[in-house]
């Protein structure tokens, strides 16, 4: 679009006084040396071109096929939230007794540099969430002070061993990635399982056959 709009424009108010040919600069003339060849050849024969554009294109279809699709790619952001999910109710004092205990699991691994959680947030209009709801942020060491052989995805498998506590569903995920979930989808994380229905035990039945899958 600017090609024909805006360049145009700029053109008169910046080139100015009279434009050399094309043949007194040599540069377009390498240029046009390639380049005039190659077209006679593809003009000489359409159909073939034609025919072996579509044929590649036909062959890309294959392996695209086979990629996965993802809103969002996989970043290593350098830092993780933890997100779990607590039974509804909980008091504040005992939100505060399973944050820090929590947080005291999240330290026994190495890879662990700090570690910051808060239990609900404030009755706001736009973010609010109760006490149930934790959202640690753990930051992790340089990679040169890593354990040997340890990825991203192993130390997510370790915290998830390190931070057992009953009534709690862990949720590790990027913060960026988190965020632009929720915004999205309104589930905080990267795969939710929406439930209606107009009886409460007929929900509460089916999420129990969904956690069994």
């Amino acid at each position: 679009g600017l090609s024909i709009t805006l360049i145009p424009v700029l053109m008169g108010y910046w080139i100015r006084g009279k434009l050399p040919s094309e043949q007194r600069n040599p540069l377009n003339r390498f240029l046009i040396k390639i380049y005039s060849p190659m077209l006679d050849k593809v003009l000489a024969h359409p159909k073939t071109i034609l025919l072996g554009a579509l044929l590649i294109f036909l062959i890309s279809l294959f392996p695209l096929t086979r990629l996965g699709g993802e809103f969002l790619p996989n970043m290593d952001e350098g830092d993780l939230l933890y997100m779990p999910s607590a039974l509804p109710g909980l008091s504040a004092a005992k939100a505060s007794e399973l944050l820090q205990q929590t947080d005291r699991m999240i330290k026994t691994v190495p890879e662990v540099a700090t570690v910051f959680g808060k239990a609900g947030r404030a009755e706001s209009a736009t973010d609010s969430a109760p006490l149930e709801m934790f959202e640690t942020t753990i930051q992790f060491k340089p990679r040169s002070e890593w354990r040997s052989g340890m990825t991203p995805d192993k130390l997510i498998k370790e915290l998830d061993k390190a931070v057992q506590v009953p009534g709690l569903t862990n949720i590790w995920v990027p913060p960026i990635r988190n965020r632009i979930d929720m915004l999205a989808t309104g589930v905080k994380s990267p795969i939710g399982i929406k439930v209606s229905a107009n009886d409460l035990q007929d929900i509460d039945r089916v999420a129990q056959q969904i956690e069994q899958v």
